[in-house]
């Protein structure tokens, strides 16, 4: 269509309203535009200006004119899942967008493509399935995409035709849910003031916690931690409240523990305690020197009166003799717990075996 007639520039009846918006709003980028053009490069030549302010608003009327067509195109549009079954959870994700052909006005489809780069559809899950996955015990479902074209167009607007979808088939794939009891670990780092130290094991109550969830998952569970928690400058005993650390698609009851660390102050301690040798043969005397080693440790003043020689075990080896080490080393094979920078001395004994 010519909208020139010579000198003149003819407007239809229909953009009327546009023209008249478009010289209302000259002060804005538009006009500012012919403004700088004029200024910069055609001072002498105000034809020039002329035409270039026809080219731009026939562009414009073109456009709008292409955007008044009706269209059938191909466009992605991006789901967001919700309302799951609550007594499932989900192995595989469904597809993140569809992929639709269309019917519908230039503007429509200008509308809602810019629409969907901040707002994707939702998918009401037991909604539109009308709740068929909540009491079957299947773990796959398969729906054809045609059921929900509907909801997803009304979704869209009443003005977009929806003439195909694809994926053709909706495929949901839930995990069965299992409930297994496991052992509280707590996470915990003590930082301990000098001559305090750790006196008995960490606890927490209770020791063991239920979980819930994906049988897989549980499968290979096999302890649940508490949050991480640190400690500075400790010298008493700890009583506090810990969180269980929060997995993904586990739910755990309780949620929260208490927790207990003995600290004490330690001393230093010693002891006189006798070696022992083993797989020595029957018809075989054989004597150590010396007898007994001191065993120095530092121990907690609670545990200081307890701590006795026969709570040691420390060995040789007659086989180290067969062997002709000049030296038996000393092996610690058990001592009371909660001992801290435990020394023998010495180290190494002598012997002397006896015909």
């Amino acid at each position: 269509m010519d909208y020139f007639n010579g000198d003149t520039f003819s407007v239809p009846s229909q953009y009327v309203g546009l023209f008249f918006i478009f010289e209302a709003v000259k002060t804005n980028w538009l006009y500012r535009i012919i403004k700088y053009l004029k200024k910069v490069y055609f001072k002498n030549d105000k034809r020039v200006v002329a035409y270039l302010v026809c080219v731009i608003i026939a562009t414009i009327f073109w456009f709008l004119n292409a955007l008044s067509k009706t269209y059938t195109v191909n466009i992605t549009v991006p789901i967001s899942y919700v309302n799951f079954p609550t007594n499932k959870t989900l192995a595989s994700k469904p597809p993140e967008q569809y992929d639709l052909r269309i019917k519908a006005h230039g503007f429509t489809i200008l509308r809602h493509k810019l629409n969907f780069l901040f707002l994707p559809l939702e998918f009401n899950v037991n909604d539109m399935t009308d709740n068929r996955m909540t009491n079957n015990h299947k773990s796959t479902f398969a729906f054809p995409s045609q059921q929900f074209i509907n909801e997803i167009s009304y979704q869209l607007s009443n003005d977009i035709e929806i003439i195909s979808m694809s994926p053709d088939t909706l495929k949901f794939k839930f995990d069965q849910m299992g409930q297994k009891r496991v052992k509280v670990k707590p996470l915990v780092t003590v930082n301990l003031k000098k001559q305090y130290q750790i006196s008995g094991n960490i606890k927490t109550i209770p020791d063991s916690v239920t979980v819930n969830g994906p049988q897989s998952t549980l499968d290979t569970l096999k302890f649940a931690y508490t949050e991480p928690q640190v400690f500075n400058s400790a010298d008493k005993i700890i009583h506090t409240e810990a969180q269980i650390n929060k997995q993904k698609e586990l739910y755990f009851e309780p949620q929260q523990v208490k927790l207990n660390i003995p600290i004490e102050e330690y001393t230093e301690a010693q002891l006189s305690v006798p070696v022992l040798l083993i797989n020595q043969p029957i018809d075989s005397k054989t004597k150590l020197f010396p007898g007994k080693v001191k065993v120095s440790f530092l121990v907690s003043l609670g545990h200081f009166s307890s701590i006795h020689p026969e709570d040691f075990k420390l060995t040789v080896s007659y086989a180290d003799i067969e062997a002709k080490l000049p030296r038996l080393k000393i092996v610690t094979e058990s001592t009371p717990p909660f001992l801290y920078e435990l020394k023998i001395s010495p180290e190494e004994l002598e012997y002397l075996i006896e015909k």
